[in-house]
């Protein structure tokens, strides 16, 4: 364990899995109290119990923020248990596939709810605990896709990129307060969830599922994709005060894709 966070109190989105598990266990490695959110309450609690047996330093919690009062309940929770806030690494989200034409109010709703506004909600909570302490930081996650185009990801690639405006909007407007506000734009990231619903999607094995999913990251420079704490890295330079003169800005860890 090293001591980038040490003493510091971080809430991670989307901790239950992926990215938002592996940059829950690396702040704690690196010495943070961890609240471990996911929607999925099960999720978050298997995490934190993997990340911290003891439960001495890491806290699970279950809530829908795409409501108001889940990531209210979410912040509040946090500094009930911990006494304050310091990194709002804001990882959850979710994908809709297929061309604008295929959209609906339905998936509209559903992955505006969970890639934008949790982001949105769960700031707005976040700024006032971090600005009673001095300041903090805070970490949207969106995708290379944001500014790297593609077909049929219409509606997630336009929800990523509205992360990235959130984003440098944020930076202005609380930095008189001590906050840094950046976002992270990862590439392709080899995830078990994603490998799964690839598995049942193709009705193939959990192994090809992997391998083909493997392969396709061949498009970007570096032949691979990316193990999810290597995106956990880079949350980790945004959120501890290695990076504490960058604050607006979009750190891209995507392998080379958007070169």
């Amino acid at each position: 364990m090293s001591d980038r966070l040490a003493g510091k109190v971080a809430l991670v989105t989307g901790g239950g899995g992926g990215i938002g598990e592996a940059t829950a266990r690396l702040f704690w490695d690196e010495g943070a109290h961890v609240a471990v959110v996911d929607s999925d309450a099960s999720a978050a609690q298997r995490a934190a119990a993997g990340i911290d047996k003891s439960g001495e330093r890491v806290l699970a919690i279950g809530a829908d923020l795409t409501q108001e009062v889940g990531a209210a309940r979410a912040v509040r929770e946090t500094v009930e248990r911990f006494g304050r806030l310091d990194v709002l690494a804001n990882v959850a989200g979710v994908r809709v596939w297929g061309p604008i034409t295929e959209a609906t109010k339905k998936s509209w709703d559903f992955i505006l709810g969970v890639n934008l506004l949790a982001v949105a909600h769960c700031s707005k909570f976040a700024v006032p605990e971090m600005a009673r302490h001095g300041g903090g930081s805070i970490v949207n996650v969106s995708s290379a896709n944001a500014i790297q185009g593609r077909s049929g990801m219409a509606q997630y690639d336009a929800t990523k990129a509205a992360v990235l405006a959130l984003t440098r909007s944020m930076a202005y407007d609380h930095a008189d307060q001590g906050i840094r506000v950046n976002a992270l734009c990862p590439g392709p990231t080899l995830t078990m969830f994603h490998v799964r619903r690839r598995a049942a999607a193709k009705g193939v094995s959990l192994e090809q599922a992997e391998a083909e999913m493997r392969a396709a990251g061949a498009r970007v420079l570096l032949k691979r994709q990316a193990e999810p704490r290597e995106i956990a890295y880079g949350i980790l330079y945004l959120a501890c005060d290695e990076s504490s003169y960058v604050t607006g800005t979009t750190l891209m860890v995507d392998g080379g894709l958007s070169a």
